[in-house]
């Protein structure tokens, strides 16, 4: 049994920061061992792709629960605090547990020879015994980045997903739309259903075929809605796992599109959208209203054509960047985004580096504008806006973070 948690374990995760990114399943195949082998304790449902997968995830986790089961849910990045990553039935685990969990993963780090874990293989780790140790039915299992190479290919699935293929992460898996299919369809099992949305790309599906036939099954849902794509793949593998098809009401700050209940009176929608295919997505689906933008973004391969989707400016009365918090990758300046805006034809563009005051300037703008505020570009802008509306109006973090309703034996 672990020894009480070191009062310096969130300094210990912070640290793994500089490890840097690691693909490749060796650390965490000999880390598993160690830890006795905590993912092998439930079946897993493995999702990739390179958007959707966090919005299928949930509406799987909601299903599962809504049929009764104890579902863990693994996902990442956080928005405000890393428990988040951990989810039993909707909702993250406390705080004492994940330290708990996080000083198992310390300690057999330190087993000769010693082992340096990134900060991600850290908390998939920790999230694997949480979900062990809290006796869940079933995992569902986010890719951090990819699926061949990523660490949580390392747990025990019975079904696989990808949702869709579209360039991100290009330095890392490939330039092509091809490579880049070929790393996510690395989830494969042999013998282990894969169900795929359908890509126009024949390439795409070609690079896909040739890894995961005869398992492949191509999904064609008819929603145009990302969240109505989400529902209706996870009903899609609800039915194979036996599960009753049933609704699921899941509400996820930057995933759902909810209303963001910043200021009363002013129509606030807050968007993780951070690629192209996201952003161009969720901007045909406000096309026609009038919005003040509010943009954060960071680092990206190619920002010209990331922010290729906001050249229609008829969307947006004003538009307010500000930096957002360092994650994996530094913030884009203020100024940069400024200018890349301008240069698609934004004529007032407003810079406001902290993004709570950011917040409220747009919101500001749009009262004068009789219109929308829409925020978008990174999901640690979503996160820091989150966090700020929680302090703000003294909610509770972890009802904030509960992405749906508790199951039966969880409220019991």
């Amino acid at each position: 049994m672990a020894s009480a948690p070191a009062p310096d374990i969130r300094d210990w995760l912070t640290g793994r920061i500089g490890a840097g990114i690691r693909l490749g399943l060796s650390t965490c195949a000999e880390m598993l061992e160690r830890l006795g082998h905590p993912e092998r304790a439930f079946p897993s449902i493995h999702v990739a792709g390179t958007n959707g997968k966090g919005s299928l995830c949930a509406h799987l986790s909601a299903m599962g629960s809504r049929n009764g089961h104890l579902i863990g849910l693994f996902t990442s990045p956080h928005l405000v605090t890393v428990e988040e990553r951990a989810r039993v039935d909707g909702r993250p685990v406390g705080p004492a547990q994940f330290d708990g969990y996080l000083e198992e993963v310390r300690q057999v780090s330190l087993i000769e020879p010693v082992i340096h874990p990134t900060y991600f293989e850290a908390t998939f780790l920790a999230s694997m015994l949480a979900f062990a140790k809290a006796g869940v039915d079933r995992a569902v299992i986010e890719t951090g980045l990819g699926g061949r190479l990523d660490a949580t290919r390392l747990v025990e699935a019975d079904i696989c997903a990808i949702t869709t293929i579209s360039r991100d992460h290009t330095e890392l898996l490939g330039d092509t739309l091809e490579e880049i299919a070929a790393e996510k369809a690395g989830i494969h099992r042999e013998g282990v259903p894969l169900l795929c949305l359908h890509h126009d790309d024949a390439g795409v599906r070609a690079a896909i075929e040739r890894i995961a036939a005869p398992d492949l099954v191509w999904c064609h849902p008819e929603s145009d809605d990302a969240q109505g794509v989400a529902h209706e793949l996870s009903c899609i593998i609800a039915e194979r796992l036996g599960w009753a098809e049933m609704e699921t009401d899941v509400t996820w700050a930057g995933r759902t599109h909810d209303a963001f209940a910043w200021s009363p009176g002013v129509d606030c929608r807050i968007s993780a959208a951070h690629n192209e295919e996201s952003l161009s997505h969720d901007l045909r689906a406000i096309d026609g209203q009038r919005h003040v933008l509010l943009l954060g973004m960071t680092q990206k391969h190619d920002l010209q054509s990331t922010l290729a989707p906001f050249a229609n400016t008829s969307n947006f009365v004003r538009a307010v960047v500000t930096e957002v918090p360092e994650g994996r990758k530094p913030g884009v300046p203020p100024k940069e985004l400024a200018g890349e805006l301008a240069r698609l034809g934004y004529v007032e563009v407003e810079i406001s580096p902290d993004p709570a005051i950011a917040m409220d300037r747009a919101v500001r703008l749009a009262g004068e504008f009789d219109c929308g505020v829409y925020v978008t570009g990174s999901i640690y802008l979503v996160g820091e806006l989150l966090g700020e509306l929680v302090r703000r109006e003294g909610l509770d973090l972890w009802e904030a973070l509960t992405i749906h309703p508790l199951g039966a034996r969880t409220e019991g």
